[in-house]
């Protein structure tokens, strides 16, 4: 875990890290969150209702997005961040077994209230962009 202080961060800096969405990280979502649509769990409704877009049964999309947490809580600043605001536009669907890069860059520092903004983005591993956010962090020390 990173413990980057306000001081210690840049415009330009960047973190990133991958990660592979498993079947197992889905089920343990579903059962912490109740959400139990089929678009998440069945094959065959995910291709009926997408009319033929989706490969199969589509991956949470806040399950995805809590990947910017980990980013700003363990990477960029890490141990002191604490999220203020995040912005996220889904682009493209995610599966079970997708492999995802998450990457983050600092874009601006407000000194008076110890907050950087974030640019960051979920990509998969054909590099195609699945998501994109704009993170607003409280960095505490």
């Amino acid at each position: 875990m990173n413990e980057y202080r306000f001081c210690d961060l840049m415009i330009g800096q960047a973190e990133s890290f991958e990660v592979q969405v498993t079947k197992d990280m889905e089920d343990r979502f579903r059962e912490l969150t109740g959400d139990i649509n089929p678009l998440h769990r069945d094959d065959s409704f995910a291709s009926d209702v997408g009319d033929g877009k989706f490969s199969g049964h589509v991956a949470f999309g806040m399950l995805t997005a809590s990947f910017y947490s980990t980013l700003a809580g363990v990477y960029l600043p890490g141990k002191y961040s604490l999220i203020h605001s995040l912005d996220i536009k889904f682009q493209k669907p995610v599966y079970a077994g997708d492999r995802l890069a998450v990457r983050g860059e600092v874009v601006d520092k407000q000194e008076s209230l110890k907050l950087i903004r974030v640019k960051a983005v979920i990509k998969n591993d054909r590099d195609e962009s699945v998501s994109r956010a704009e993170m607003k962090i409280l960095v505490l020390r």
